[in-house]
């Protein structure tokens, strides 16, 4: 096999089917196509299409995974024990993943036999060529075929509703803020989840892409961004806003200011330090206090505009290039542990 080649699918996450409880979906890239890959259940409507009625579900190999990944997905609060559950779901997904990509490798080869070139665009990083494949016993093994037309896989990068659209007044033909299509946008460095550092037109900035699992938060830090900037508040403290990102289904992403700084984030330099690989000097005790403050600081701005940042997290913070703390991600979810439930999208879960 040519070294151009990949020899094994790149596991990319888990999902559930759209509308599903227990269907879910595997993806895989391979020689840069994307694979889809479904362990479909009776028990649900997404599910029901795929599996005859004469299957026994129940005797599977993937009908006995899905039924432990069920039995331990829900959680209930955040003690030891749901911590535990949470780390037994993750371990319990893997395991089907790669079985389901033994299985289907055969028909990925024949489906993705070349590598095709890598992205160059948001256009063709968010929408690579795509199959969605399908998972079932035969036996005592998985097995695997492909599936056409088949319409439950979530959509992956969802774009902000019509209506959302209108509730903050925004416009795309009339609106005075720059609009760059995917396909405008080039990619320099991917930097984490669905963020790149990114040129439009010659000039280098930040780019944020929405994701399923959290479709809402686009159209929250939008709305976040676009308030800041009418009110002319916060600028010093945040990325700065300089437009949106559409693609053939509508805005799918905003574009921020590129502000200078040397670590990815101030969780990252603090353990840096704690690691030893960070000199002390970066990060001492009047340092941090600074950085405390402008964090409450950014808080109460953000606040006085009714705006909760809700991703309360040292990973959410940065320290640009003059040694000040800018903040990210407004309007999303948050990270399990950092907020209690019952003060989740309040001011006082925030202070």
């Amino acid at each position: 096999m040519s070294s151009l080649e990949d020899i094994r699918p790149r596991y990319t996450g888990t999902n559930y089917v759209r509308d599903s409880v227990s269907s879910i979906v595997f993806d895989f890239t391979f020689n840069n196509v994307r694979f889809s890959i479904v362990a479909a259940s009776p028990d649900d409507e997404a599910g029901e299409a795929l599996v005859p009625t004469d299957y026994n579900f129940e005797d599977s190999i993937e009908g006995k995974i899905l039924d432990r990944i069920l039995d331990f997905s829900v959680y209930d609060g955040d003690g030891p024990w749901e911590n535990a559950k949470r780390e037994e779901t993750k371990r319990l997904k893997r395991q089907p993943a790669d079985l389901a990509a033994d299985a289907c490798l055969p028909i990925m080869r024949r489906l993705a036999p070349i590598r095709i070139p890598a992205a160059q665009t948001l256009q063709d990083e968010l929408y690579p060529p795509s199959y969605t494949l399908q998972v079932f016993t035969e036996g005592d093994k998985l097995t695997c075929r492909t599936l056409d037309d088949y319409m439950g896989i979530p959509e992956r990068h969802p774009p902000v509703p019509e209506e959302r659209l209108r509730a903050i007044n925004l416009d795309l033909n009339t609106t005075d803020l720059h609009v760059a299509d995917t396909s405008q946008v080039v990619l320099i460095r991917h930097l984490h989840n669905l963020v790149w550092r990114v040129k439009v037109n010659g000039e280098e900035m930040i780019c944020k892409a929405s994701l399923d699992l959290f479709e809402h938060a686009v159209g929250d830090e939008l709305a976040t961004r676009k308030v800041g900037v009418t009110q002319g508040s916060l600028e010093t403290d945040i990325h700065i806003f300089i437009g949106v990102i559409q693609s053939y289904r509508g805005v799918i992403g905003i574009l921020l200011s590129d502000i200078p700084h040397k670590h990815h984030s101030l969780h990252a330099l603090l353990s840096g330090i704690e690691k030893g690989t960070v000199e002390p000097s970066e990060a001492t005790p009047s340092l941090r206090q600074k950085w405390a403050r402008q964090i409450r600081e950014t808080l109460a701005g953000l606040h006085g505009l009714g705006i909760l940042w809700r991703d309360l997290k040292t990973q959410k913070v940065f320290i640009d290039n003059n040694g000040d703390a800018v903040v990210l991600d407004f309007g999303g979810g948050n990270t399990v542990g950092w907020v209690d439930n019952d003060k989740y999208a309040t001011m006082e879960g925030e202070e």
